[in-house]
C-alpha cells in the first residue's frame, strides 16, 4: 500500500493548525498558524498556551478559550468558538496586535480510547469583525450598508462551510493517519518533539505517551543505538534516510531486557517555507516477523545443505519448470565438472550418448504429470568412465497444491550392476559348461593349494636356512672363545721368553702376538654376533609370517604412551621430546600394530640430528573406513634415491653409524601389508623426515571408495 504523508499534508494546508496535550501544552504547529501568529516553532513547541500567548486571566477571551478546552478535555467532544478576540504578542517585543479568531478544538484519542491531544483549527476574522461592526454603526440603513451587512453574512457563511469542510477533511485525515498499515511519526524542532504518532508507531514502541515528549526523554534506550544521530544528520542535511531492516532493541521501562525488532523505514526532513528543516517525518514498517521467515529459511537451508553435503548420494534439486539450481557437495566431487557447470538444462550432457534421450523424456513426463522420475542410466564419473546410476525425484507441493520444487538423488549402482551382469553371465556359463565351471573351481583349489604350500615351503626354507646358518656360527663362537683362552697362554709365553732371550723374538712374531692375533680375534667376534643377530632377526620375521592374526579393538593413544615411556631414558639422553596427538583407534592385530609403531618411533630416535633438540610427532586422522597416521621428526633426513630401497631386507640409509641390520623397515612394511595397508615416507636431508602409515580401520574389512 502507497503511505501517505499526513505531514506534508498538514503543513500544505493553508489553514492555521495547533496541537496541544491534555496540559494545553504546545506540541507542534503547521506553518499557516506560525504565519498568523507571526512566531516561530522554537518559540512555540514545549510552551503552555496561555504562557505562549499570554492574556488576562480575567478577561473574557482567556475565559472563553480556557472554558472551550475544558470542555474538550472533560466531554471529550469537539468545541467551536465563532468569534473569540485574543492579542498576538508583535514580533521582537513591539507590543500587542488585537485580532479576532474563530476555532474549533477537537479531541484526539489514542487505541484506548484515551484523550492523547487536541488539535486547533484556526481561522483569523479580523477582516469580517470589522466590517460587520462598521456596518451596524453605519447611518446607512439600507443601500450600501445593508449590501455590506449582506456580504459580510455571506462571508461569514462562507466561512462556516469552510470550517465544516475543514472538520471532516481533519477526521478524515486523523482516522487515515492512526489506521495506516505503516508506522508514521511526526517530530519537530531540532530536539525531536514528537507531534503525531499513529497508532501502529505506538505499538511498536510499546508506549503511548509519546505526544510533546523529545525523542531522548520518550525513547531513551534508543540514544545509544544511534537512531538520535540519524535525526540530527537528517535535520542538519536535509537529506532523507532511507533504512533496510535495521535492527532495534526496544524496551518497556529500566528493567526491561528489550525486545530486538527490524524496522524498514525512512527519516524524511520536512521543510518550512523559510526553506529550512522544521521537523522529521518518520514512516516505515516493522519487518521483524519477515526478518525471523528469512532467518528460519535460511537455517532451515543451512541445515539441508549440511546433511546433504554429508552423505554419499548426489542430490540435486530444481525449481517447479525443471531448472536444475542446485546439486550438493558429492555430485561436484563424483562428476568432477565445475560449480555451475550443469545447471539448468546442462545437466543432461553428462548422460550417456545411449541414455541421453530416454533418460530427458522421462524427466519431462514427470514435469508434466508430476509423476515421481525414476529411472536407471549412465552417468560420466570423474574419471571418465560412464557409470550406473539410480535416479529418483519427488515433487515438493506448497499450500495451494502446486509443485514448489522437485528433489532428486542419483545413486551409483555401477558395482551392482556389474556383479548382476557377471551374475547372469555366471550363471550362462554355468549352464553352458557345468564342466568348465567345475574344472576351473578344481584348479583354483588346487592354485590355492600350490599357494598354500609354497608360502609354507618358503617359511620352512628361511628357518632351515637361519637353522643351518647358526650351526657353523656356533661352532665358529665356540673356537673363538678357545682362541682367546689359547691367547692368554700364548701371551704369557711370548712374555717370559721376550724377557728372557729377547734376541729370539723376531719382528714378525712380535707384531704377530702384540697386535694381528687380538685384532683378528676381535673382528670374529664382532662378526660372529653381528651375524647372529642378522640370523634372529630372520628367524623371527619367519614367524610372524606363520602367527595367526588376533584382531582386537587398540586405543592407540594407550598403546603410543606405553611406547613413549619406554623410550623415556634414550628421549632424556638425546635431549628430545616425543609428542603424541590425538590419534584414532584400531580394531586390528595389538602385536603387530606395536611392532610397526615401535620400530619407526625407535628409527626417530636412533637418527635424530644431534646439531639441534630433536623432536618427533605422532599425529592421525580419521579417513572414514581407514585410518592415517604419521611420525614426524626433525632428524638427519633421507635422500629421496632411497625412499623405495630403505623398505628392503639389508639395505640402509645414510652414514651406517648406529646398529642395524637392514631389517626393521622390511618387517614394517610386510606387518603393515599383513594388516591391509600400506607405508610410505617423504623427507629432506637435514630437514628430518615424515613416515605415513595407512590401515584399515577394521582388520577385517577393506573398501575403495568410488
Amino acid at each position: 500500500m502507497k503511505s501517505i504523508n499526513f505531514e506534508a499534508l498538514f503543513n500544505a494546508s493553508p489553514n492555521p493548525y495547533v496541537l496541544v496535550d491534555p496540559s494545553l501544552v504546545i506540541m507542534g504547529m503547521n506553518d499557516a498558524y506560525l504565519r498568523a501568529t507571526m512566531r516561530k516553532r522554537e518559540e512555540l513547541v514545549g510552551r503552555g498556551m496561555f504562557e505562549a500567548f499570554p492574556s488576562d486571566p480575567a478577561s473574557e477571551s482567556h475565559r472563553q478559550l480556557n472554558a472551550s478546552f475544558e470542555r474538550v478535555i472533560r466531554e471529550k467532544v469537539t468545541d467551536h468558538l465563532p468569534l473569540i478576540e485574543y492579542a498576538i504578542p508583535l514580533p521582537d517585543g513591539e507590543g500587542f496586535e488585537v485580532r479576532y479568531w474563530s476555532a474549533t478544538h477537537s479531541p484526539l484519542f489514542d487505541d484506548a480510547g484515551e484523550l492523547v491531544s487536541i488539535l486547533q483549527h484556526t481561522v483569523d476574522v479580523t477582516e469580517l469583525h470589522h466590517l460587520r461592526a462598521f456596518a451596524q454603526t453605519s447611518v446607512f440603513l439600507s443601500g450600501p450598508s445593508a449590501l455590506i451587512e449582506t456580504d459580510m453574512f455571506r462571508r461569514a457563511q462562507a466561512v462556516q462551510e469552510v470550517n465544516q469542510a475543514l472538520s471532516r477533511e481533519r477526521q478524515h485525515l486523523q482516522e487515515l493517519f492512526e489506521q495506516a498499515p505503516g508506522f508514521i511519526a511526526a517530530l519537530s524542532g531540532p530536539d525531536h518533539v514528537f507531534t503525531m504518532a499513529n497508532a501502529a508507531y505506538r505499538h511498536v514502541v510499546g508506549r503511548a505517551d509519546l505526544i510533546g515528549k523529545p525523542v531522548s526523554e520518550a525513547l531513551p534506550e534508543v540514544v545509544d543505538q544511534g537512531f538520535l544521530d540519524l535525526l540530527n544528520r537528517v535535520y542538519g542535511t536535509g537529506e532523507p534516510f532511507v533504512g533496510r531492516g535495521v535492527r532495534i532493541v526496544l524496551s518497556q521501562g529500566p528493567e526491561d531486557a528489550g525486545e530486538e525488532h527490524f524496522l524498514d523505514f525512512v527519516y524524511q526532513p520536512i521543510f518550512g517555507r523559510d526553506g529550512k528543516v522544521s521537523g522529521i517525518f518518520v514512516q516505515g514498517h516493522d519487518v521483524t516477523d519477515h526478518r525471523r521467515a528469512e532467518n528460519a529459511l535460511r537455517e532451515s537451508e543451512e541445515r539441508f545443505r549440511a546433511i546433504a553435503n554429508s552423505i554419499d548420494q548426489l542430490i540435486w534439486a530444481t525449481r517447479p519448470d525443471g531448472f536444475h539450481d542446485y546439486y550438493n557437495q558429492r555430485w561436484y566431487e563424483y562428476t568432477g565438472v565445475p560449480v555451475g557447470t550443469t545447471d539448468g538444462a546442462a545437466w543432461k550432457g553428462m548422460f550417456h550418448p545411449d541414455d541421453r534421450e530416454r533418460a530427458w523424456t522421462k524427466w519431462l513426463h514427470s514435469l508434466e504429470t508430476g509423476e515421481p522420475y525414476h529411472i536407471e542410466y549412465r552417468l560420466r564419473h570423474r574419471s571418465g568412465q560412464y557409470r550406473w546410476v539410480l535416479g529418483r525425484a519427488q515433487p515438493v507441493y506448497g499450500d495451494e497444491g502446486r509443485i514448489t520444487r522437485w528433489y532428486g538423488t542419483c545413486t551409483d549402482i555401477h558395482d551392482l550392476k556389474e556383479a548382476q551382469e557377471e551374475l547372469r553371465a555366471s550363471r550362462e556359463r554355468a549352464i553352458q559348461s557345468e564342466e568348465e565351471t567345475r574344472r576351473l573351481a578344481g584348479m583354483l583349489a588346487e592354485r590355492v593349494g600350490e599357494l598354500d604350500a609354497a608360502n609354507e615351503e618358503i617359511q620352512r626354507f628361511a628357518y632351515i636356512v637361519s637353522h643351518d646358518l647358526r650351526s657353523p656360527l656356533v661352532n665358529i663362537m665356540g673356537f673363538t672363545s678357545e682362541l682367546e683362552n689359547c691367547r692368554a697362554d700364548i701371551e704369557r709365553f711370548y712374555k717370559s721368553v721376550s724377557d728372557s732371550h729377547p734376541n729370539m723374538v723376531t719382528p714378525d712374531a712380535r707384531a704377530a702376538i702384540e697386535e694381528d692375533l687380538a685384532e683378528s680375534i676381535g673382528f670374529i667376534r664382532s662378526s660372529t654376533v653381528k651375524m647372529d643377530k642378522l640370523i634372529n632377526a630372520i628367524l623371527k620375521l619367519s614367524r610372524e609370517g606363520r602367527r595367526v592374526l588376533a584382531p582386537e579393538q587398540i586405543s592407540m593413544n594407550t598403546l603410543l604412551e606405553a611406547q613413549h615411556h619406554s623410550l623415556a631414558h634414550q628421549l632424556h639422553d638425546k635431549g628430545a621430546e616425543l609428542v603424541i596427538e590425538t590419534v584414532p583407534d584400531l580394531f586390528s592385530d595389538r602385536l603387530a600394530v606395536e611392532q610397526v609403531f615401535g620400530n619407526l618411533i625407535d628409527n626417530a630416535v636412533k637418527y635424530l640430528d644431534p646439531k639441534r633438540p630433536g623432536r618427533i610427532v605422532v599425529r592421525g586422522q580419521d579417513l572414514g573406513p581407514g585410518v592415517r597416521y604419521e611420525i614426524e621428526d626433525n632428524g638427519r633426513g633421507i635422500d629421496e634415491r632411497d625412499f623405495e630401497r630403505i623398505f628392503d631386507l639389508f639395505r640402509r640409509s645414510g652414514t651406517q653409524d648406529q646398529q642395524g641390520e637392514g631389517i626393521g623397515l622390511a618387517h614394517v612394511r610386510a606387518l603393515v601389508r599383513r594388516l591391509g595397508g600400506s607405508i610410505s615416507v617423504r623427507s629432506r636431508l637435514g630437514e628430518g623426515s615424515t613416515f605415513t602409515v595407512t590401515l584399515p580401520k577394521y582388520i577385517s574389512m577393506s573398501s575403495e571408495a568410488a
